[in-house]
């Protein structure tokens, strides 16, 4: 093995990545290229590669009396063969063998021998930024630990698939279809980028294609954390990011510079990756490919247009020079191409009217086909005045109802904040300010139905926070029925999508259905014209209704959908409702961790538009809490709902914050054990009445019971054991859990047995797993294991873990998950 000198380790690395990245036969071409501008380092990297090959002839890699890694085991998986090299180490693919699944996995291994203190950190920071990352798109960090030997490894998702290049032209894709394959990548990318993680290594070896043609994003090696330190260094040319082994073809001018990198240099890689798909060329690669060329073309070759109109105006926005021409997102980036998809006017290039002109004909050809050239030029002449025409009186009347919707809500709020007073004196209540509210709006608009219709079906949802459903649902009757009443099919739409919505969380699927079926009828009678707010509620509504009939994967579907009609406008709670609304579909499905990054983004949604104060908070931070449950993250969820409410009592005083907060705050701490804490917050959080239905109702029974149980107040548990809900096959298997307490705690020794049977009948039910049923179920295994039964103890920690595992990391961090592997250790011990 050469020694070298770690001060050139630096520019080694990133060349030795580029060597092994090079195809043999081309390898010798590459050295002669390099050796023509740096002799001293083509000299190093030639030794490099020579060392490498006798190692890999001898079957070594970091550990020096191996002549395979085929057959190793690291942690839950057994190397079977090796996928690919490179320069930092090497890709396994690796079998599970554990016992718990079974299926593959790549296993990246860091090469020991080769890496420096920065190659180690890169190593790491690959696993930090995957971490954060889940997407369907994204290759999936599963583990992560240290071999014996002190080498590093990852376990990633195994995609098997093609390099995207390679996919679109064995496929023999259309034009269109190679932008739809983009799109896939952009919105993995935005992913990222909505996690803070810029890639800056995006290439078409990077990114492969599935034989159904799923997009997987691979390698985040180099990826900047952009809330890393402010101390990270900048490289300069080829060795930019402190030896990243970045890709001169496919990086930025400002990567190549060693200037910042922000999201717009992976819109740059992105753009190239755009134009080799269209054309199968590099867009500024020429044939001298010698490192410093490759610089020189980078910065200052401009590529030639591909003829292909609005799409060439698209990619040539993504390939300039400055950062601050290119896209601002690569949101906005596949905002463009959807639009060139749709045959609309594009924002790369500046409006104009004979460019909106064509776009009309594009779309309109058939109703002109038959004009001549001069009687095309009239009409869309005199069409484009027409419609903007038309375009300028539709604006007037938005921007009018937008305002006569501005002052109704300015009204009712002055209503709903007043301290006005009943008969007898006293301050009135939420409810009673709401109705008040109710009788103002139709008195003082009773001359604008649609006013009062769309106004009414927004103050219904003050009801739904209080978690007055049933009134909630009455006051939308009241708004359907004013819409049906003055012929407003598109407010009649909106009430019964909302009210759709209120029926699911009571689980009244007949009732959604009926509320679906007057909704369809409506829109039938509008289509196009429906504004996307309304489009984005039926469509949760209908989402609501898939799940509730166990399609929660086509749920999360149309909640995308949802989310992407209201994704433009500034943030609203109607965007941030949608968001939440994504996230519970998503969790439904099983996709707890996407639904948690989805409520995040809610949350700071929420409070950079100063909606922090509002009942509105505390119900997101319910579907966030909910999420984190799932998943184990008990103490993530303490370290949340503590910030808020500190931040809460720093606004409004100590121990004032929201009833729903204080509760979920008291039913986490009364999960991780702290019962004291728990019964102080949950009776912060029932000083006064409580609604029927919502989160405190459906949990509070159990939470309480449980509570009192461990107190030794069993009088107060029965009572609240009393009210425990039915319903959903989670909630039930937690009420058998507060009844076998209950037994146990009066003496009954055949507990466990008693809720072994009976969650066995309710998990039966279960279609899908459900992490509400993992501290029943090791609970019940503990009892059996005290009454003897080793065999049952095992199979309860089985199954238990089994429902708390619902993605690699929960087997790390959940304490349920690691409470069932300790109950089937010590039952494992006695057999």
């Amino acid at each position: 093995m050469p020694r070298i000198d770690p001060h050139q380790w630096a520019e080694l690395g990133p060349l030795l990545d580029r060597a092994l990245e090079v195809h043999t036969e081309e390898r010798a071409a590459w050295l002669a290229r390099l050796r023509h501008d740096a002799p001293e380092l083509a000299d190093a990297v030639s030794e490099l590669l020579s060392a490498d090959a006798v190692a890999d002839e001898r079957g070594f890699l970091d550990t020096p009396h191996a002549l395979t890694l085929a057959g190793r085991e690291l942690g839950h998986y057994t190397l079977e063969r090796p996928l690919g090299h490179g320069g930092m180490g090497s890709v396994w693919l690796a079998r599970r063998t554990d016992g718990r699944f079974d299926g593959f996995a790549a296993v990246k291994l860091m090469n020991l021998a080769l890496m420096s203190d920065i190659g180690q950190a890169r190593f790491r920071r690959e696993g930090t930024a995957l971490s954060r990352l889940t997407h369907p798109a994204i290759a999936r960090l599963l583990d992560a630990g240290v071999a014996d030997s002190g080498q590093p490894y990852l376990v990633l998702e195994y995609v098997d698939g093609m390099r995207i290049d390679t996919y679109a032209d064995s496929a023999a894709l259309t034009r269109d279809q190679r932008v739809d394959l983009v799109l896939q990548v952009l919105d993995a990318v935005g992913h990222a980028h909505a996690n803070l993680i810029v890639h800056r290594d995006l290439k078409p070896s990077n990114i492969l294609v599935t034989a159904d043609g799923q997009v997987k994003l691979l390698d985040f090696g180099i990826a900047k954390l952009l809330r890393a330190d402010g101390d990270e260094q900048e490289g300069t040319a080829l060795t930019s990011d402190g030896g990243s082994a970045l890709t001169p073809d496919y990086a930025a001018p400002e990567q190549v510079m060693g200037e910042n990198v922000t999201t717009a240099t992976d819109v740059y890689a992105l753009g190239v990756l755009l134009y080799l798909l269209l054309s199968g060329r590099h867009p500024t690669k020429g044939d001298t490919t010698t490192p410093g060329e490759t610089v020189r073309r980078v910065l200052e070759v401009e590529p030639t247009r591909l003829g292909l109109g609005d799409l060439d105006l698209i990619v040539m926005k993504a390939l300039k020079k400055s950062p601050s021409e290119r896209y601002s997102t690569v949101g906005s980036f596949a905002d463009d191409l959807r639009r060139y998809l749709r045959h609309e006017p594009v924002t790369a290039r500046p409006d104009s009217l004979g460019y909106r002109a064509g776009k009309f004909l594009r779309r309109n050809r058939t109703a002109v086909a038959a004009a001549t050239v001069v009687g095309i030029v009239l009409i869309v002449a005199t069409a484009y005045s027409l419609l903007q025409a038309k375009r300028v009186a539709e604006q007037r009347d938005v921007a009018v109802r937008a305002l006569r919707r501005a002052t109704a809500m300015t009204e009712l709020q002055g209503v709903l904040a007043s301290d006005s007073r009943g008969a007898d004196g006293e301050l009135l209540t939420q409810a009673a300010r709401i109705g008040l509210a109710e009788r103002v709006l139709v008195q003082r608009f009773r001359g604008e139905p649609w006013l009062v219709a769309e106004s009414l079906t927004d103050l219904a949802g003050r009801l739904g926070e209080s978690l007055d459903n049933e009134a909630e649902r009455a006051m939308l009757a009241r708004a359907s029925a004013i819409a049906r009443a003055n012929d407003l099919p598109e407010q009649t739409a909106l009430a019964a999508c909302t009210r759709a919505t209120s029926f699911w969380l009571d689980d009244q699927i007949d009732s959604i259905r009926s509320e679906l079926a007057i909704a369809r009828a409506a829109l039938e009678r509008v289509k196009a014209s429906v504004d996307p707010a309304v489009r984005a509620i039926c469509l949760e509504a209908d989402a609501k209704a898939l799940q509730a009939t166990g399609n929660a994967d086509s749920a999360v579907v149309l909640m995308q959908r949802a989310v992407q009609l209201v994704d433009d406008e500034p943030t609203s709670t109607r965007k941030l409702y949608t968001l939440v609304a994504l996230s519970e579909m998503l969790r439904f499905a099983n996709r707890h961790r996407d639904a948690a990054v989805a409520q995040q983004r809610a949350l700071n949604e929420l409070e950079s538009v100063g909606y922090g104060d509002t009942e509105i908070l505390p119900n997101m931070v319910s579907f966030l809490d909910r999420s984190l449950a799932d998943l184990g993250e008990f103490r993530m969820s303490d370290s949340i709902l503590s910030t808020l409410i500190r931040v809460r009592e720093a606004r409004s005083g100590a121990g004032r914050v929201p009833m729903l907060l204080a509760f979920l705050h008291g039913m986490n701490k009364q999960r991780l054990g702290d019962v004291d804490s728990a019964d102080v917050w949950i009776g912060r959080a029932t000083q006064r009445p409580w609604a029927d239905g919502g989160t405190q109702a459906n949990w509070l029974p159990s939470v309480l019971a449980q509570i009192r149980v461990a107190q030794g107040r069993l009088s107060e548990a029965r009572a609240a054991a009393e009210r425990l809900p039915d319903g959903r096959p989670g909630r039930r298997a937690t009420a058998a859990l507060v009844r076998a307490l209950l037994a146990r705690a009066t003496g009954n020794a055949g507990a466990g047995l008693l809720i072994e049977h009976e969650l066995a009948a309710i998990y039966a039910e279960s279609t899908a797993t459900q992490s509400l049923f993992t501290l029943p179920l090791v609970t019940a295994g503990e009892w059996r294991l005290a009454e003897g039964d080793a065999r049952a103890a095992d199979s309860l920690a089985r199954l238990g873990w089994r429902a708390a595992i619902l993605d690699s990391l929960a087997q790390q961090r959940s304490a349920l998950a690691g409470r069932a592997d300790l109950l089937s250790a010590q039952a494992r011990r006695v057999l």
